[in-house]
């Protein structure tokens, strides 16, 4: 899917995925990406058309060298699963360039990074 897909309902705002499923994401983030980007707050959404997918934010992270805290920059893109088989599948992720074009704006504007909560949300 080359657009971000059309959320027609939220079934659960906030949740948790499996370890397997967190991942398998964060996996394919590092494959399609390299580091720097990490999968977080989960919700399960209803998409134009019916299908049931798992919606996850795309933090701009790295591990602090002083405190080994995870830090964040904010949700800079969207992760889509589509979990109704029993591989999780993509059903859409942000393009790089895309993601790229909001971490030279972070950049740009020195938006300094925060502390992650541990865990998942």
């Amino acid at each position: 899917m080359n657009k971000e897909p059309k959320i027609v309902k939220i079934l659960q705002e906030h949740g948790e995925v499996s370890d397997e499923i967190d991942y398998f994401i964060n996996m394919k983030l590092i494959e399609l990406y390299g580091g720097g980007f990490t999968a977080c707050q989960p919700s399960l959404v209803e998409l134009e058309g019916g299908l049931q997918a798992i919606k996850m934010g795309i933090d701009y992270t790295y591990i602090d060298a002083k405190s080994s805290e995870v830090m964040g920059y904010g949700i800079i893109g969207s992760i889509y699963l589509n979990v109704e088989n029993e591989l999780p599948k993509i059903i859409y992720i942000t393009p790089k360039e895309e993601l790229d074009e909001k971490i030279k704006y972070i950049i740009e504007n020195g938006i300094e990074a925060q502390p992650r909560p541990k865990g998942k949300y």
